[in-house]
């Protein structure tokens, strides 16, 4: 468990409780390896140094820089029995160790790649968090990605020096805060035993409790038709239980959206109707059609789903699976689509330069959580003006992430490829058949930056062409003015209706970006994190 100090902003370790504390992640910090000696230590790879000395929370930094662009020979060093957890790029299965190295060098994100022998698996890494050495039967290795230059063959590499470790344990006598003791009441009588009898007697009290409060929350969800005066205080308990993720009956959720009445739009993946839980939350209730998935592969799916959270996604809170029925509910968000305010012939109202640039930065973040920080590697392949919602403040909300993998690739729609996504917003790659990786999304958000910055559909500019030709030509247009030095061409490019309001500065970085994530090869397109990086940098600049 990590506690936030308000006053300074840093996060420690408050209570540990885990046999093996190198599973904990992020626990060595950025590229830092956490490996028992017997006991868990935390040490950085070769090639890199400890960023602060005495705090590992910060990891560890590299010695070297790799650039974009940049023909330094590499080498890959092999960290046996070693992983970074998460942050794949792709997954690549059935391949040699040369040809999984060939990936990484041509892709100048690539930090290094897990490889196991045998099945031929391999994991490009965009980032190297979670690392752990942990000696075990199973052959797996991280290789790290250093320039050929360094000679590494007297640093020593972690590992763990154990086939099996024995439980170690963090000592929460020497962390910067106390530790409370789980039992508090356990005493200790004179001879040092302690008395079991206070012990037991606590245990005993915690059953009667939760028992009786499992009997009475099973009694109040069956008997439905008690007025809302006759409410227990446990029946309310159950429903700040239950605010989170659940599965709702269909039953609810009919009366909850008044028989489906209120519909506030409909896509490939099915209609969205406006409700009302019981709790008198707001919520967006989604019928899914083309479900590829069975009952129990859909439910598995969405509790992974819904453990998302991040401020620019939209929250689900919950689904419906009763027999055909396949419903999810959603977080309502009041100003509606992007689309909706962006498109709309009669606009009584129009996004100002920073409004646009505050989403493009949201959208940015969102994607980038997706891609390198969920626990399950996410990619959205439908992003586009339609699944960005704006809430009360204007701020984006990323929706119906997670459902490339529910719904079956033939929709009804007649605007959607075979494949999945939108028709000018999907990535050349889809056609070609090659594997599909996160830079499917990259190329759909530069689109959408583009329509951020113009305030038209891009594919309303593809007049006797096809979108990705015209993309082409807009790309190669744009990239030729930016490398010029005159700046009218900006103004006329940005939306009129801003009327020449907008930051120059940011709105040049926009359409650099644009063009970076609309590249054919999707190698040379940044990831989404790099993207937020550079937004960032602009945006406190401009502040």
């Amino acid at each position: 468990m990590y506690s936030l100090d308000d006053s300074d902003g840093v996060w420690s370790v408050s209570m540990v409780a885990i046999s093996q504390p190198c599973a904990i992640h992020g626990i060595c910090g950025q590229n830092g390896i956490c490996h028992y000696s017997p006991k868990p230590t935390c040490s950085c790879p070769p090639g890199y140094v400890m960023t602060n000395p005495g705090n590992w929370t910060e990891g560890c930094t590299a010695t070297f820089k790799f650039t974009c662009g940049d023909q330094e020979p590499v080498q890959f060093v092999k960290l046996p029995h070693t992983d970074f957890w998460g942050s794949d790029q792709k997954r690549l299965l059935g391949v040699s160790l040369e040809a999984c190295m060939d990936s990484c060098i041509r892709d100048c994100t690539c930090k290094g790649f897990q490889y196991l022998q045998g099945v031929g698996s391999c994991y490009p890494k965009s980032l190297l968090f979670n690392g752990m050495s942990c000696a075990t039967p199973m052959v797996r290795a991280i290789y790290l990605k250093l320039p050929a230059r360094f000679n590494v063959s007297d640093t020593p590499i972690p590992q763990s020096n154990v086939l099996d470790p024995a439980p170690p344990t963090l000592h929460c006598d020497q962390m910067s805060r106390g530790v409370r003791h789980p039992f508090p009441d356990v005493k200790e009588t004179g001879d040092g035993e302690p008395k079991w009898i206070y012990f037991f007697s606590f245990i005993g009290a915690i059953f009667i409790i939760e028992a009786s409060f499992i009997a009475f929350a099973w009694f109040f969800v069956f008997k439905r038709e008690l007025g809302p005066s006759e409410m227990w205080e446990a029946e309310e308990g159950y429903k700040v239980m239950t605010s989170h993720f659940r599965r709702y009956s269909y039953r609810e959720l009919a009366k909850a959206t008044r028989e489906f009445r209120v519909e506030l739009g409909r896509g490939r993946s099915g209609a969205v109707y406006k409700g009302v839980l019981e709790d008198e939350r707001p919520v967006a209730v989604k019928k899914l059609k083309n479900i590829s998935r069975g009952k129990e592969e859909f439910q598995a799916e969405l509790s992974i789903i819904g453990r998302i959270n991040h401020m620019n996604l939209a929250r689900i809170w919950g689904f419906c699976s009763e027999g055909s029925h396949r419903l999810l509910v959603c977080e309502y968000v009041e100003n509606g689509s992007l689309a909706n305010i962006l498109f709309r012939d009669q606009k009584n109202f129009v996004l100002d330069w920073k409004q646009r640039f505050n989403i493009a930065l949201g959208v940015a973040k969102g994607l980038a959580y997706l891609h390198h920080e969920c626990l399950e590697w996410v990619i959205h392949c439908d992003v586009k003006p339609e699944n960005i919602l704006l809430d009360t403040d204007f701020e984006p909300k990323i929706t119906d992430f997670g459902l490339a993998k529910l719904l079956s690739r033939a929709g009804s729609n007649q605007k959607m490829s075979q494949v999945r996504g939108t028709v000018g917003y999907i990535a050349p790659e889809w056609v070609s058949g090659v594997a599909i990786t996160a830079k499917v999304d990259v190329y759909s958000y530069g689109v959408v930056l583009l329509e951020l910055l113009s305030g038209t559909r891009v594919s309303e500019l593809a007049v006797g062409s096809d979108v990705h030709s015209m993309l082409r030509q807009l790309v190669s247009v744009l990239a030729d003015k930016l490398e010029g030095h005159e700046e009218s061409w900006v103004c006329e490019f940005v939306d009129q209706e801003l009327s020449g309001q907008f930051n120059y500065l940011q709105a040049r970085t926009v359409i650099k970006l644009a063009i970076s994530c609309l590249q054919e090869e999707r190698n040379k397109r940044p990831t989404m994190e790099s993207v937020v990086q550079t937004l960032l940098s602009f945006d406190e600049a401009s502040d």
